[in-house]
């Protein structure tokens, strides 16, 4: 049996993928210099304090061909953020576990934690600076509508196998759910940093009471199984127990 549930997430395209001619080619090569040069000086310099002659300068092109290929600084650093987590994040739907919605929605966040976990400096920059970024042409929000579409097929699926309840809003849960990933990730890349593995455990136990008070009645008989058959064990041992102690 497949063990993996594939949830398509329909990301679009990205606005400069290149046509297969010599100029083009040209332009693509060039691309690759300006998102080289600009991931190591924003990680290691911080965006603010990046300049984009900096920038050009780093990518061996002139300072006012950069903008022939982003309009800004912002521009860049969405095209970078986009570029790898759209790929994170769908490769996380495509290999989706058959398991219980907890366990789906921590897979889906362990994976964008650990491309995080490639260059912190570079995360801390995208954490820092997204959420304030003008979205009118950036993409910022329609990245963030698909990865919410993606959690949201995720809790529709979880609602009808009977796993949540069904007048719980899908949309709202997976706005909520985000919420408590994107606090975590702040608590690990802060000022006063967490450890990972204190990070995956409250990632997980928010996660679990968040989802705790929203179980369908299908997980609830499950629990229920569960906690008589422990209870059935525990009775047969018992007795045993008693009877040596009474010798």
């Amino acid at each position: 049996m497949n063990s993996q549930l594939s949830t398509k997430v329909a990301f679009p395209e990205s606005p400069f993928s290149p046509a297969p001619n010599r100029n083009e080619r040209s332009k693509r090569d060039k691309l690759v210099r300006i998102k080289r040069a600009a991931r190591k000086l924003f990680a290691h310099r911080g965006f603010a304090a990046t300049t984009t002659r900096e920038i050009a300068e780093a990518a061996d092109i002139g300072a006012g061909n950069l903008f022939l290929y982003v309009g800004s600084k912002e521009d860049l650093l969405v095209l970078i953020f986009r570029e790898d987590m759209e790929s994170v994040v769908r490769d996380a739907f495509d290999s989706m576990p058959r398991r219980a919605l907890r366990e789906q929605v921590l897979h889906v966040f362990n994976a964008m934690i650990a491309y995080h976990q490639l260059d912190l400096g570079l995360a801390r920059v995208f954490v820092k600076e997204l959420p304030f970024v003008a979205d009118r042409r950036h993409g910022v929000a329609e990245f963030m509508s698909m990865l919410y579409a993606g959690l949201v097929d995720l809790i529709d699926r979880a609602k009808a196998r009977g796993e949540l309840r069904d007048h719980v809003p899908a949309r709202r849960l997976a706005h909520n759910l985000f919420a408590l990933y994107f606090a975590e990730l702040q608590r690990w890349l802060g000022s006063d940093p967490i450890t990972s593995e204190q990070r995956d455990r409250s990632l997980r136990a928010a996660v679990e009471l968040q989802l705790q008070g929203l179980r369908g009645t299908a997980t609830k008989r499950a629990q229920t199984r569960r906690r008589s058959s422990l209870q059935r064990r525990r009775t047969r041992t018992a007795p045993a127990a008693t009877r040596k102690g009474d010798h």
